[in-house]
């Protein structure tokens, strides 16, 4: 009795180990739910499910549930999903036994139209241990169609590139073309700068479907995709910098649009003529004495830069504060008589913007000459008091002469008592 009580408990303690053995590292994937709609993937390895459709260039959410039996322990463990040659990975994690969780994922469905060759297109979902080792893995197949409304933005081109200055204008050619399967009526093309508050857009125009317009359409105007050209004025007080420039194409009655976004870089602004001038080109001075010219720069957003050339009769000094620069010269003591010639040169980066030619006259001491006009004032004043005091002094005789002849002469002959 002792021998077969042994026995049954050797048999025992091998069944015990055997299942424990073959239940170690039991983990399963259960359900993937795939934009709210779930698939039972238990039970079987691989499940080859069916989910339709999924739209070209959309994201799907993938939500990959599973669970572990008893005796399980892994560390470090991963799911991965592979679609269309891209793989997304999930953070590391560990699994105990009866644990319970799910992973959520994002994946893209490119608008490759390769994917609509064949029936469907394989997503994957692989789950590794930390040695690379696979614990369940799970199909389903995706049904890839054409979004009923999609019209998106194929190309875009610029005549001048992305750099432009203050004051030019710039332009884009914009490709869109439409991918859905449903003609599309009164698309248009918005570019917009929000940073500087610029927008413009085209008139509205049609979009019928490839299918269409290869098989059905005799009309040559009928198009599928097509160019549109967009241009906007950048004003000359637009700061240097890079700026963001969004092409957005709407469709589906203005319900939807398709975006692009690019960077454009503004450099310094161009400057006309009439927005640097001088005050006056032409000045007269003696040697030894200093002057003053005054450069007016309206914009003040450029980084200019004043420069003089040709200065040979004295020194100079240039200084730039609140739009104005200021060229101070100062003229040789010893220099001769004469008219001299130099040029303020004003410029922005490389750009030359505008170049004066300044005439100085070297001439006689003005202070001098200030004296002698002075002297010949003062003298022309007193010598006016003069003769102003001597025709009253004649006035005031003339009229005492007057006086003497009207009163009354005595008679010789006349006799007073």
């Amino acid at each position: 009795m002792n021998k077969y009580l042994k026995l049954l408990t050797v048999v025992m303690l091998l069944f015990v180990t055997a299942f424990n053995v073959s239940a170690e590292g039991s983990v399963d994937i259960t359900t993937v739910t795939i934009e709210d709609v779930e698939f039972d993937v238990s039970g079987t390895d691989p499940v080859l499910a069916i989910y339709a459709p999924v739209y070209l260039d959309s994201m799907i959410d993938v939500i990959v549930e599973w669970e572990a039996q008893a005796n399980t322990s892994y560390d470090n463990v991963e799911i991965e999903i592979e679609f269309d040659g891209d793989e997304t990975e999930s953070l590391e994690f560990d699994i105990e036994s009866y644990h319970v969780a799910r992973e959520t994922f994002k994946v893209e469905i490119s608008d490759d139209e390769d994917l609509l060759e064949g029936d469907y297109q394989n997503l994957v979902i692989t789950m590794n241990d930390n040695n690379g080792n696979e614990l369940d893995r799970v199909v389903v197949k995706l049904d890839i169609k054409r979004a009923r409304n999609l019209v998106e933005i194929f190309d875009v081109n610029f005549r001048n590139g992305l750099q432009a200055n203050a004051g030019e204008i710039f332009t884009a050619s914009v490709g869109v073309a439409n991918e859905g399967r449903d003609d599309e009526e009164d698309v248009y093309v918005v570019m917009s700068i929000p940073e500087l508050s610029l927008t413009t857009r085209t008139d509205r125009f049609d979009l019928f479907t490839e299918d269409y317009v290869e098989t059905e359409s005799t009309d040559d105007d009928d198009e599928y995709k097509m160019y549109k050209q967009l241009l906007v004025n950048l004003p000359l007080t637009v700061p240097s910098g890079v700026y963001d420039v969004h092409f957005k194409v709407y469709f589906d009655d203005g319900d939807d649009y398709s975006e692009e976004v690019y960077s454009l870089v503004v450099g310094a602004g161009q400057a006309y003529e009439s927005q640097i001038s001088m005050d006056t080109q032409y000045q007269v001075a003696s040697a030894g004495k200093a002057i003053v010219y005054k450069v007016l720069l309206e914009n003040p957003n450029v980084d200019y830069n004043v420069e003089v050339e040709g200065l040979n009769f004295g020194t100079y000094e240039v200084r730039t504060e609140d739009g104005k620069a200021y060229v101070f010269v100062s003229i040789d003591e010893d220099a001769n008589f004469g008219e001299y010639t130099f040029n303020v040169v004003v410029s922005a980066g490389t750009n030359v913007l505008e170049e004066f030619e300044v005439t100085t006259k070297v001439a006689q001491d003005s202070a001098n000459f200030s004296d002698v006009k002075q002297g010949l004032e003062i003298g022309f004043a007193v010598l006016l008091v003069i003769l102003v005091i001597l025709g009253i002094i004649l006035v005031a005789k003339k009229l005492g002469k007057g006086d003497d002849l009207e009163e009354p002469m005595l008679d010789e002959d006349q006799t007073y008592y």
